[in-house]
């Protein structure tokens, strides 16, 4: 799931940066450096890799505990309880962190080669 969510992320990233092209080329233009161009669309990849996390977090804890319901009467005639692991939660959170910006790292570092000229010339 977190490859699959990798490739999602690392694909809308390739084409946030095609579509920014231009906005690339103006920043180049007033002084701009590769560093910040690479940060400002990493720092981008990671926002979206933690609004996966924190949007998602609160809606699966109700559908959880109604799917352990349903499962624990239908098998065992009692609901399975569910116990949420705080450091599954860290280690979930990191592992979001870490895709999201091995998914941000090759668009960027495309995005922050490009020159003034190329950027501006793009159709």
């Amino acid at each position: 799931m977190a490859v699959v969510g990798g490739l999602g992320l690392m694909s809308s990233m390739g084409t946030s940066v095609i579509e920014r092209t231009r906005e690339f080329g103006v920043m180049r233009a007033i002084g701009a450096k590769s560093k910040t161009i690479l940060r400002n669309i990493i720092s981008e990849g990671v926002f979206i890799g933690l609004m996966s996390w924190v949007i998602p977090l609160p809606l699966s804890i109700p559908l959880s505990l109604g799917i352990g319901y349903l499962i624990g009467m239908m098998s065992f005639r009692s609901p399975l309880p569910l116990i949420v692991s705080p450091m599954g939660l860290v280690i979930w959170l990191s592992v979001i962190v870490v895709g999201s910006i091995a998914a941000s790292a090759y668009p960027a570092q495309q995005a922050s080669r490009l020159t003034v000229r190329e950027t501006l010339a793009y159709v």
